[in-house]
């Protein structure tokens, strides 16, 4: 089945965004599948303050940059050691901490999601999952959602992959557009970041940015 990208009232879709009928989606994981909430991996562990630290946006902590190295294929057991030397052992422990329970972090699905991707699949559209997401706490994610899993016809997540590339590496959405057979100029790619959005585009991929799967269903004309 094709389905034609609307818009809304009229407007474009979103900047730069070309439309045309597709035959396929490629979903990211957190943010638009799955809501990511890595506070909650370490509320009751730590004060509010610390967490919010740890967490903050200019990542004075190296929480994101070592999180990118980990979904690029670097498992915890050598990142925690380089971790602590860098940052020392009280956030060292706080990174040890997420490890252990990055899957809390994974609170449950995204409103209205699950329902998009069934609405989509029964009408006929093929539906796959592409993911930055380290290799070592993949199955403990994998198991959460086996039901929104079950449904995807592919997935490919970075930290499985050889050479350590990620989103929105053009050779990540190469492998992932290879590995699902995917015609590229049918194919939508969305995902709440707006560097991945991007990626997708230099890779070949129409691309929207997700605010909300009610938006999302609009724009895809359901």
């Amino acid at each position: 089945m094709r389905t034609t990208l609307a818009t809304d009232k009229g407007q474009a879709t979103d900047k730069g965004q070309a439309t045309g009928n597709i035959t396929g989606v490629i979903f990211d994981m957190c943010g638009v599948l799955v809501d990511w909430q890595p506070k909650r991996a370490l509320e009751g562990l730590f004060s509010q303050e610390a967490i919010d630290d740890f967490l903050a946006e200019d990542d004075h902590c190296g929480f994101m940059y070592f999180d990118d190295l980990h979904d690029r294929g670097t498992d915890y057991e050598t990142l925690l050691p380089e971790y602590e030397r860098e940052y020392g052992a009280r956030l060292g422990l706080m990174m040890r901490a997420y490890a252990a329970h990055a899957d809390r972090a994974l609170i449950g699905t995204m409103p209205g999601m699950p329902q998009l991707v069934a609405d989509l699949k029964a009408r006929g559209m093929r539906v796959w999952m592409l993911t930055n997401w380290g290799k070592d706490t993949w199955p403990a994610a994998r198991s959460r959602f086996p039901e929104l899993f079950g449904m995807m016809d592919g997935v490919v997540v970075s930290g499985l992959e050889s050479g350590g590339i990620a989103k929105p590496d053009r050779a990540f959405f190469d492998l992932a557009v290879e590995r699902f057979g995917a015609d590229c100029g049918r194919t939508l790619f969305v995902d709440d970041s707006p560097f991945n959005v991007e990626g997708a585009r230099a890779a070949g991929l129409k691309a929207l940015r997700f605010t909300s799967a009610q938006r999302t269903r609009a724009q895809l004309g359901l």
